[in-house]
């Protein structure tokens, strides 16, 4: 059923509250509550104006998800590969431990208020499935999933297999949410070439005006090559900036 169907037969005290502005939430709220002292409305529409009202309130939980998880994502560190595993043979590799990993973004995390949590359930072949839950605070969340296999190593019996594969999932998981790019001790690149303090503030401050959605963020930066906004290199600096002030003015906005 269409919505301008839904709202015609909901009646005229539903159809005003399915079109309450976002900021109108206090009398979202009282309309609801005058429309259960109203005698005239019926259960029906009452149960009508609750369904409108919970998917007004997924809708702004949804807005607030995206908006911060946006900035959040400008903010993400590179991770140093502090970590070593000895391949026998084939030598040894560096990696990010989970605990760099978590220390690096928790503060972030918490700042725009979000939180991760793991589940994990039995595959159909050995291993596990692990879940990352990312939760804000306004209630919104997403999902991924990963298969982990057991990582069998010297001395790990069954049971420290399936950890040490749970730690991979957990580190990974955590890397492609949050799109974190990690490096090696020596792999500084050309930070010098980066854009200023300065630079990188208004850069931000334009992203923020034009609302972007994270899929947006990440194909501009993609466009740049660079994994979060500081990064971007100086003298891309004066395209990046008319690029994004041209995209505020398309969207009403002055700058």
């Amino acid at each position: 059923m269409s919505q301008e169907i839904e709202l015609a037969q909901a009646g005229p005290v539903a159809r005003q509250a399915e079109m309450a502005a976002p900021t109108e939430g206090a009398a979202f709220l009282s309309m609801i509550e005058r429309a259960a002292r109203d005698t005239s409305v019926d259960v029906s529409k009452m149960q009508q104006l609750m369904e409108m009202r919970e998917r007004w309130e997924a809708r702004q939980a949804e807005a607030e998800f995206n908006r911060d998880f946006a900035a959040a994502m400008l903010e993400m560190p590179r991770v140093v590969k502090r970590g070593k595993k000895d391949m026998g043979g084939k030598g040894v590799i560096a990696y990010e431990t989970y605990e760099d990993l978590d220390g690096a973004i928790r503060p972030i995390e918490a700042r725009y208020g979000f939180a991760r949590s793991f589940l994990t359930r039995e595959a159909t072949k050995p291993g596990t499935v692990m879940t990352l839950r990312l939760t804000h605070r306004a209630g919104h969340s997403i999902t991924s999933e990963r298969f982990c296999p057991p990582d069998p190593g010297p001395g790990r019996n069954e049971t420290q297999a399936l950890g040490s594969g749970d730690s991979y999932g957990r580190r990974y998981l955590t890397k492609a949410t949050w799109n974190i790019v990690t490096i090696g001790h020596d792999d500084d690149g050309d930070a010098t070439s980066y854009i200023t303090k300065e630079q990188y503030m208004v850069l931000n401050d334009l992203v923020q005006d034009c609302q972007f959605s994270p899929a947006r963020i990440q194909k501009i930066l993609e466009w740049q090559k660079a994994d979060k906004i500081d990064h971007i290199q100086e003298s891309h600096y004066k395209a990046v900036k008319e690029f994004l002030e041209e995209k505020l003015r398309e969207k009403g906005g002055a700058r």
